[in-house]
């Protein structure tokens, strides 16, 4: 049979006569108001972001990669773009 009461751990967080519960007002009351953990932009981009490969540069990098053998990656490093993004407009030409 289930029961219905609280874990005896959980009261102490829950509780408002907890003492844990106490224990992080007393710590609250004693250091003021704490900034939140989370900042509101957790991995901020480029400073400047780039959109891509701009429509005028594709032929040159179908030229860099079929004619100079250049990879992928090192031409997706320079646009700031992923390696798959060159490959799936690759197909297209």
């Amino acid at each position: 049979m289930a029961s219905n009461s609280l874990s005896p751990v959980l009261i102490h967080f829950v509780t408002p006569h907890g003492k844990l519960y106490q224990r992080l007002l007393a710590l609250e009351h004693m250091l003021g108001s704490l900034p939140p953990l989370v900042s509101a932009q957790q991995h901020p981009g480029p400073h400047e972001p780039q959109h891509g490969v701009p429509a005028e540069e594709w032929p040159n990098v179908v030229r860099r990669i079929r004619e100079q053998h250049e990879s992928l990656g090192q031409i997706a490093a320079e646009y700031g773009v992923s390696h798959e993004t060159i490959r799936r407009h690759l197909a297209s030409f």
